[in-house]
């Protein structure tokens, strides 16, 4: 059996268990109230008032005005799921860390325990009450044969709720429901789907295998087994460590912009604090990614390979701005990010025979050493200096590694802080070492 433990409303609950004078009260975390964003949790007192994350502040204030605003702490929030992962290590060291609030539990090594589904209940009941006791926050957990199911099965209830589906009662859940409510389909794979008259999760179960292949390729075939309730992927424990699938950085700019300048020189910064990232954690990226978000909240990503992988801001910033004259129309834009992903270890990737710069590399590494010892607004590139005073509220520099599936970071969130994927629980002896 494996766990999927979700934290409830996880960055408002850490904050009302802070504070207690805001249990009880719709909590909303977000970044500066006084300036543009998003929502980024909402406590569960405030959703019956329609407020939801990513939600704009401006609608979330409108919705529910009598709210509390706090501004979120990455780093409390990262330090909180540290100590819960400590908490899952005392029940199982294969834990794999899904994000700052969720994490998978495998309990198929534990002699005598957690190879049944009233077992695994039991063990669900225990944790749940021990992380109530000890940090005052709740946590929904699904339970399942594999990662899937458990993942699925945990937004079954919330919260506190505790869900256990074998792979039968999996598919009497969930095959009745739209095809978007299967974990890995989006809005735009619903949309295809449904125009191949695959509305619900059932009918994508049973849809033929040629066709879901000749629209998906392997993807097709794979969302199919999904469909069924089947899942092969194993639980990756966190000290085998896992490596980022893409690393990137966006902002909601001040206000609605559509000067060439000032966007250029945004993209600039975003491409030097992705390079200085990609850097610092020892990879490169052949897939250059730039996402545009017009006043209407259109948003549009476009991407570009490359024929090798990089890691400097001049190669990124020079494809980013390509793509971004591409694709902008000169309509106001709310939010530009840069991404990189297809990364491989700088150490493991073939460099061209006679294109090396090495005169630029030598003097890279130079700045980076000066960034490590002066900080990262040291040296930054000229370009961007010009709107570093209109963009105050987005740091400068590298974050620790993340783990981004395709999506980047959200909107509004900060971009320096550190992935709790990344940061590991103190080593901790395996039971078979």
């Amino acid at each position: 059996m494996i766990l999927l433990v979700d934290m409830d409303a996880f960055f408002a609950s850490v904050e009302q268990a802070h504070h207690p004078h805001l249990r009880g009260k719709a909590i909303i975390v977000c970044g500066d109230p006084s300036r543009r964003g998003v929502v980024t949790a909402a406590s569960y007192e405030a959703r019956p008032f329609g407020v939801r994350a990513g939600m704009p502040l401006a609608e979330a204030k409108r919705l529910c005005p009598h709210a509390e605003y706090v501004e979120g702490n990455p780093r409390k929030y990262v330090e909180k799921s540290l100590e819960l992962l400590e908490m899952f290590l005392t029940i199982t060291p294969d834990v794999e860390p899904f994000s700052v609030d969720e994490a998978f539990l495998d309990l198929r090594r534990l002699p005598g325990r957690g190879q049944t589904m009233e077992s695994a209940r039991a063990i669900a009941r225990e944790l749940q009450d021990r992380i109530l006791a000890t940090h005052g926050l709740g946590a929904s957990i699904g339970i399942g044969p594999n990662k899937l199911i458990a993942k699925m099965a945990s937004g079954v209830q919330k919260p506190r709720g505790l869900t256990a589906l074998t792979e039968h009662e999996f598919r009497g859940v969930f095959w009745p429901q739209e095809v978007q409510a299967l974990w890995g389909v989006g809005p735009k794979m619903s949309e295809h789907l449904n125009a191949l008259g695959i509305p619900t999760v059932s009918a994508l179960a049973n849809a033929p295998v040629d066709l879901l292949k000749r629209q998906f390729g392997l993807v097709g075939e794979h969302l199919r087994e999904a469909a069924w309730g089947h899942d092969q992927t194993p639980v990756i424990p966190y000290h085998e460590g896992l490596d980022p699938k893409s690393m990137g950085h966006e902002v909601t700019l001040p206000e609605d912009c559509r000067d060439p300048e000032f966007l250029e020189g945004t993209l600039l910064r975003l491409s030097d604090q992705v390079a200085r990232r990609l850097r610092s954690d020892g990879f490169r990226g052949r897939t250059v990614t730039v996402k545009l978000r017009d006043f209407r909240f259109r948003t549009v990503t476009r991407q570009r390979a490359m024929a090798t992988a990089i890691d400097d801001h001049a190669n990124l910033f020079e494809v980013a701005r390509l793509l971004w004259r591409e694709n902008w129309k000169g309509e106001p834009l709310r939010l530009l990010g840069v991404s990189v992903s297809a990364l491989v270890h700088a150490d493991q990737e073939q460099l061209e025979l006679f294109t090396g710069d090495e005169r630029g590399k030598v003097l890279q590494e130079a700045l980076d050493r000066v960034r490590d010892k002066l900080g990262e607004a040291s040296v930054v590139p000229a370009g961007s200096l010009a709107h570093r005073r209109s963009l105050r509220h987005v740091p400068f520099g590298a974050a620790k590694r993340g783990r981004e599936h395709g999506e980047g970071y959200a909107e509004g969130a900060d971009p320096s802080a550190p992935d709790p994927t990344q940061l590991k629980p103190r080593p901790r002896p395996r039971d078979d070492a």
